[in-house]
Order: C-alpha cells, then sequence, then structure tokens
C-alpha cells in the first residue's frame, strides 16, 4: 500500500461542495453536480498518492481509477459522514474488479493507506504479499492477511506484475545496490519494493 499523507487543506471545491450543499446524501456522490469535484479530487488524490493505486501500487494516471472511500460510505459499514471528506478517499484502480476498491466493497479496512502502512507487509521473490515476520505481532500479521485479501493483493496478475519487478530490482541490488532508490523512485509497486532492503 502507498504511504502517504493526504493534503492539507483539503481541495477547495470539494469544500465549497459540502458548503453549498450541506444536505447531501452519499448517493449524491455520484450525482452530476458533484463530478468536476470528483474530477478535482480524484486528480489531487493521484499527486498525494504519487501517481500509484493506493492500495496495489500499479501506476495510475490521474483521469483513471475512481475514487474509493476507505471507509465506506454505504452498506453494513457504512460512515455516511465520510461520504464528502478528502481524508476518507483513495485513488484506487478500476483495471479488474478482483481487486482494490472494487474488490474492498464495503469492508473496513484493517490496515488503511497512510504513514507507513507498507512496512507490515513483506513481498515473496515470487512476487506474493504476506504479513512482514520482523517485529510483527501475530495480531498484525492477521491484520495484514486480512487486509491483503479484502483487496485481493494477491491476484495472479498482480503477483506476476510484481515478479518482474522484483526480478529487476534483485538484479541491480546485486550489481548497484546505491541505484536501488533512484531506479524505484518513479516505478509501481516502490513501497512494497522497499522490503526488499530488508
Amino acid at each position: 500500500m502507498v504511504e502517504f499523507t493526504h493534503r492539507q487543506p483539503e481541495p477547495p471545491i470539494l469544500q465549497n461542495y459540502r458548503e453549498n450543499h450541506p444536505d447531501a446524501l452519499p448517493a449524491d456522490f455520484g450525482s452530476l453536480p458533484f463530478q468536476p469535484v470528483k474530477r478535482e479530487a480524484r486528480r489531487n488524490l493521484n499527486e498525494d498518492q504519487f501517481g500509484l493505486c493506493a492500495y496495489c501500487e500499479s501506476i495510475l494516471l490521474p483521469n483513471e481509477g475512481h475514487i474509493d472511500h476507505i471507509k465506506p460510505k454505504g452498506g453494513p459499514n457504512a460512515h455516511p459522514a465520510l461520504a464528502f471528506v478528502y481524508t476518507n478517499y483513495a485513488h484506487s484502480c478500476s483495471v479488474n474488479q478482483k481487486h482494490c476498491g472494487h474488490q474492498k466493497g464495503g469492508g473496513l479496512l484493517p490496515i488503511e493507506p497512510g504513514q507507513n502502512c507498507s512496512r507490515r507487509f513483506a513481498i515473496g521473490t515470487n512476487g506474493s504479499i504476506d504479513a512482514a515476520l520482523i517485529n510483527s505481532t501475530n495480531q498484525v500479521r492477521h491484520q495484514v492477511r486480512q487486509t491483503r485479501d479484502m483487496l485481493g493483493l494477491n491476484q495472479p496478475s498482480l503477483v506476476r506484475e510484481r515478479e518482474r519487478w522484483i526480478n529487476n530490482s534483485l538484479i541491480l541490488l546485486k550489481e548497484s545496490a546505491e541505484l536501488f532508490e533512484s531506479f524505484i523512485a518513479d516505478k509501481p509497486y516502490r513501497f512494497i519494493l522497499r522490503q526488499l532492503l530488508v
């Protein structure tokens, strides 16, 4: 997952929308008047998340994907008061319904994207994601595995793609370890790939 902080202050267009629509309901998130706000929020999230999907770390352009509510706006785990709150948004990919925000649906993530979140995850040389074993309790390992499974982070297509990046990274680490950070600085999976340094 991407280690990011939501910008402060939030996008003014979102604040203006809330002020002008104090009775807005979660269903209004998909309304026509909210579309320009959503586009701007998604663009801002993309910058905040370094151009990556908040969950799987795939490259994501500002006009791709969707805004996922980290805490869902509807369903049995609904947090309707957070439907129009920027810090509850994550820019998520939409390529495959089997992973990331679409897979999560209305579930509550045990581990949310944010500062230091990726350090709880480990990556295998085959590209699979599991819990980090170093300085990790059974409870944290359980939370990591729940989060991984809720987001579908071990979908075969993601695992294969990560494996390719791992192979390239391991070659670089062996030949020129000092170049590793600059190599991954603009690459997908950069937060989880840093686990190779541990």
